[in-house]
């Protein structure tokens, strides 16, 4: 019989979906950049890197016919630079279970259980992190959208680059109860979210509002209660639960997977311009099996499935949160 991990990876490569795909169609954020072609694959390099465009050109002039026109540079163009994030899955399989799985078809049976119980845990860890700020498991984490999308927008950094150095690199953040009068309920999170939003709206603005579970009930409830509860068809397909809202779908933090405590608070929600966003993973390590060991001291066969890259950001100046303080 050949190893477990080739093996492994004939079997991946003939499921419905392969790991990658099934990480990216089962968590809203990913699902929807995918769409737009925003889950890539790199080759090589020691960091990731973004380049943003900051300035405009300082030299735009309006002139008389003999007028000398004056020739200048100014810098417009700066980059990001993102550490690669790495996580794994192992597959094993015991001696025992390899002698009571004799033939291909029971063996192949067996490691198709254990494949789809890697590929769950490996979506609600991915989600976690997606959700996050980076800073989890000792900063091992990926990066997530509140690493750059911030309550406080004249502090900290992202991609080497500080927020009170870069106007564009800066969301818009309202504290709603401080902004507006009371807290956030159906009776008031249209018109809240209306003036968030146009804070940041150019070009069409944020796509995707990711809410915790309190505003998102108060939309749906809004909605239902005008009689305009309209869902985005797509997402609904991929079984996401969502609601259109002010031009955005707002879709359950938690996800479709994700079991465990939400990453984003019950009280507040992230607008996302999902084109600044762009999941980077590296050529040949994009969840996939890439290992193959034998324990030296078990009778263990073990192959580990291996995702290195990141969540990178462009700029948040299209983005914002919302919250209730």
């Amino acid at each position: 019989m050949a190893g477990l991990s080739e093996i492994q990876a004939v079997t991946w490569e003939n499921r419905e979906k392969k790991p990658a795909d099934a990480v990216s169609d089962n968590i809203p954020l990913l699902f929807m950049m995918k769409k737009k072609g925003l889950v890539k694959t790199i080759n090589g390099g020691r960091v990731i890197w973004e380049d943003i465009r900051y300035a405009q050109n300082a030299y735009v002039q309006r002139i008389d016919p003999t007028e000398e026109i004056a020739i200048g540079y100014n810098q417009t163009i700066t980059g990001f630079e993102y550490s690669p994030k790495i996580i794994v899955v192992p597959v094993v399989i015991n001696a025992l279970e390899k002698a009571q799985n004799e033939g291909e078809a029971a063996f192949l049976d067996l490691l198709e259980q254990r494949n789809q119980v890697a590929e769950d845990s490996l979506m609600n860890n991915m989600e976690e992190d997606l959700q996050g700020d980076g800073t989890g498991y000792g900063g091992k984490s990926f990066a997530g959208i509140q690493a750059y999308i911030a309550t406080n927008v004249s502090t900290g950094s992202y991609g080497g680059l500080a927020r009170a150095s870069y106007s564009s690199i800066r969301n818009a953040s309202v504290d709603a109860p401080t902004t507006f009068t009371g807290a956030t309920d159906s009776s008031n999170i249209e018109s809240r979210l209306r003036y968030t939003k146009n804070l940041v709206i150019r070009n069409g603005g944020p796509e995707l509002c990711l809410a915790g579970s309190e505003y998102y009930n108060a939309a749906c409830d809004a909605m239902s209660a005008k009689q305009r509860f309209v869902q985005n068809e797509e997402m609904l397909k991929a079984n996401f639960d969502n609601i259109m809202i002010e031009g955005m779908t707002m879709v359950l933090a938690n996800g479709k997977v994700f079991s465990g405590l939400p990453r984003i608070a019950a009280d507040r929600c992230y607008g996302i311009r999902l084109e600044t966003l762009a999941l980077k993973m590296y050529k040949n390590f994009n969840f996939q099996p890439v290992s193959e060991r034998v324990s030296v001291n078990q009778l263990v066969d073990i192959s580990i499935t291996v995702g290195i890259g990141q969540l990178t950001s462009s700029g948040t100046a299209l983005d914002f949160v919302m919250y209730d303080s």
